[in-house]
């Protein structure tokens, strides 16, 4: 039981453990990305109750912040291609990540916006 336990941790290390941490990381900068568009797109289409900025229309601040999030989601989604563009079959790594990034985006900003509970 234990040749079987030392096996499975040196190909956890040697396989598995670089490849996890990747995707988890890309997931959390995904995610963060999209609740700054998300809170942006709230900021421009209601008219919060605190005043920010002063003088600041909200739906300006709303953009900024909006496009601040899909800055973050492009420079993530461009860092993963480059690193896909390292591996075999690359090409078909690279599609079906951008579809899946597209999808998993679009999807969040939405579900987020559908969660503020207005």
């Amino acid at each position: 039981m234990q040749d079987i336990k030392t096996r499975w941790l040196a190909f956890y290390a040697e396989h598995l453990e670089q490849a996890c941490t990747q995707i988890f990381g890309y997931a959390e900068r995904m995610i963060v990305a999209t609740l700054i568009i998300s809170a942006g797109a709230h900021v421009s289409s209601n008219e919060p109750a605190i005043v920010l900025f002063g003088y600041l229309r909200h739906g300006l601040v709303g953009l900024g912040v909006e496009l601040f999030g899909i800055v973050l989601l492009i420079l993530n989604f461009v860092d993963g291609l480059s690193k896909l563009a390292r591996l075999k079959w690359h090409a078909a790594y690279q599609i079906a990540m951008s579809l899946c990034y597209f999808v998993l985006s679009v999807r969040l900003v939405q579900l987020i916006l559908a969660f503020r509970g207005e």
